[in-house]
């Protein structure tokens, strides 16, 4: 990926993103907040129940058991190789600010699954102004309260970086599996 800067009259490319010439940039992506990450292995949540993998974590699955409640299946908890950070195992939709529009209360079941539940999240602690103001049903102009299970909100998405079984479509296409 390259950047075009004009400075007076001179101008240049710089790179942004190097991509090595063996994987290229399949091996990254941008999350829904815009920032590069590491791609391996990541199942995407749209609002609506709906997602999304990519060759590595073919074969999970998510579903919906009601207004903010999803359940990843067919994987073996979050990767733990720690590339997103510690608690790094999710990207979390933010607003302009930078702050988080949901809180995530989520649990690794004995199966591997993961249960994830999305909690409405006003952000209090900023001016009233640029606090997270959500419509739950218009025609009454009802607000989600502080702390409501609540779907994503529309245009958002959430990452999830998760771990495969050996057994995957992946791995077995690796020669990683039994």
């Amino acid at each position: 990926m390259r950047n075009y800067k004009k400075s007076g009259v001179t101008s240049s490319w710089s790179c942004l993103i190097k991509a090595d010439a063996f994987t290229g940039l399949r091996k990254v992506t941008f999350n829904g907040n815009g920032y590069v990450e590491k791609a391996s292995l990541i199942i995407i949540i749209h609002p609506g129940g709906s997602f999304t993998t990519n060759d590595e974590s073919e074969g999970a699955t998510v579903s919906k058991f009601g207004t903010g409640h999803y359940q990843v299946a067919g994987v073996l908890g979050y990767n733990a190789d720690g590339t997103w950070g510690v608690h790094g195992k999710l990207s979390v939709p933010r607003d302009s600010n930078g702050n988080e529009l949901v809180y995530v209360e989520d649990k690794v079941l004995p199966d591997g699954a993961i249960d994830i539940k999305i909690i409405y999240r006003q952000n209090t602690h900023m001016p009233a102004r640029l606090q997270n103001r959500r419509i739950k049903f218009v025609e009454e102009q009802t607000f989600f309260a502080d702390d409501e299970p609540c779907d994503l909100p529309a245009g958002t998405r959430l990452d999830v970086r998760v771990q495969m079984p050996a057994d995957s479509v992946w791995n077995l296409g690796q020669g990683g599996g039994g």
